[in-house]
C-alpha cells in the first residue's frame, strides 16, 4: 500500500483548499450588476440588494429546494455573493422571502437590512395568526460584512410586531415595537459591526 509524502500531502490539501475556496466566493460579473442597475433604476425605494441563485439570475420565488444568496448590485464587478445557509431553510420551510431595501442602513464595517418572510398559516400548525385569514409572517434582522450574510436577530417582526429606521444623527439603528401602538418601543442601535439592544428597553 503506497502512502503519500508529506509534499505530496500539502499539494493535495491545497489544492482541495482552493477548490473550497472557489466554490464559496462566488461572484458576479459586470454586465449582470449592470442588467439589475438598469432594471432597479426607476424603482420608488433605491435598491441596493437582490436575492439571487449562484449564477447571478433572480431568485427565489417558490423555489423550495434551491441555495439563496444576497447581491449587492451596487458593489463593483466582480461582486462577491453572501449566501446564508438560515435563508436556505426559510426557503425550504415554504416561505417566500423578501429584502426590504428600505431597511438597509450602510455602514463602514458592513450594511445591516431585514429580511421578511411569509407563508400561509397552515404550514404551522402551532402558528396562531393575529387575524382571521393571515399568513405566518417574521421579519429577521441581518447583518452583511465582507463575506457572510448573518441572522443577528429574528424577533424584528410579526402579524403584531413592526420595525422602523433609527438614523437621527446621533443614534442609528432601528426600532421594534407593536403594532399601531408604538407603545415601550425596543431600540437597537449600531456600535461598529454590531446591532446593540438599548439598556432600558423591555
Amino acid at each position: 500500500m503506497q502512502t503519500m509524502s508529506p509534499a505530496t500531502k500539502c499539494l493535495v490539501f491545497a489544492f482541495c483548499v482552493s477548490l473550497g475556496s472557489a466554490a464559496v466566493a462566488q461572484t458576479i460579473n459586470k454586465s449582470r450588476l449592470e442588467a439589475y442597475r438598469a432594471e432597479y433604476k426607476d424603482a420608488a425605494t433605491p435598491v441596493k440588494y437582490v436575492l439571487v441563485h449562484a449564477d447571478g439570475s433572480p431568485c427565489c420565488g417558490n423555489e423550495a429546494n434551491t441555495r439563496a444568496y444576497l447581491l449587492d448590485i451596487t458593489a463593483p464587478a466582480p461582486a462577491k455573493l453572501k449566501h446564508s445557509a438560515e435563508i436556505d431553510r426559510l426557503l425550504k420551510e415554504k416561505f417566500e422571502v423578501e429584502i426590504d431595501n428600505e431597511s438597509v442602513l450602510k455602514q463602514p464595517q458592513g450594511d445591516f437590512l431585514v429580511v421578511t418572510m411569509l407563508r400561509p398559516a397552515e404550514y404551522n400548525k402551532k402558528y396562531v395568526p393575529c387575524a382571521g385569514g393571515m399568513g405566518e409572517s417574521r421579519a429577521y434582522l441581518v447583518s452583511i460584512d465582507a463575506d457572510n450574510a448573518t441572522v443577528l436577530n429574528r424577533e424584528f417582526g410579526d402579524c403584531g410586531r413592526e420595525y422602523k429606521i433609527i438614523n437621527d444623527g446621533t443614534d442609528v439603528g432601528y426600532e421594534v415595537s407593536d403594532v399601531g401602538t408604538h407603545a415601550n418601543p425596543i431600540r437597537y442601535l449600531v456600535h461598529g459591526n454590531k446591532v446593540v439592544r438599548q439598556n432600558g428597553a423591555r
